[in-house]
């Protein structure tokens, strides 16, 4: 579904799709915890070397974080965004049942 005015165009399914494929994403971020990753200290022979990986983890994963917690406010946005184009489009459908022009055009 497509929405046109002056001066702009809105492929709408394109912000559906948008709006899901980040929904995808952070559903993904949240259910997988990068701090878990590196395992147990007796996987690499050297405390220091478990300890400095396991901390990189959790940095890492905290960042994830706060961009999952962004992404998901993106995604919020495109799919109320898409609603909004789509609950305009459907009113002005009822209100305007038949094209007001095929009279003029006649046979």
């Amino acid at each position: 579904m497509s929405v046109d005015g002056p001066g702009f165009h809105v492929d709408v399914d394109v912000l559906d799709n948008a709006a899901e494929g980040i929904a995808q994403s952070v559903h993904d971020q949240e259910t997988f915890e990068l701090r878990g990753l590196c395992g147990d200290a007796g996987l690499y022979g050297h405390a220091g070397v478990h300890s400095a990986l396991a901390d990189y983890c959790a940095r890492w994963s905290a960042g994830l974080d706060t961009l999952v917690e962004d992404a998901g406010m993106i995604g919020d946005c495109l799919k109320r965004t898409s609603d909004a184009y789509r609950g305009i489009d459907e009113a002005s459908a009822r209100r305007l049942p038949a094209d007001p022009g095929t009279a003029a055009i006649g046979d």
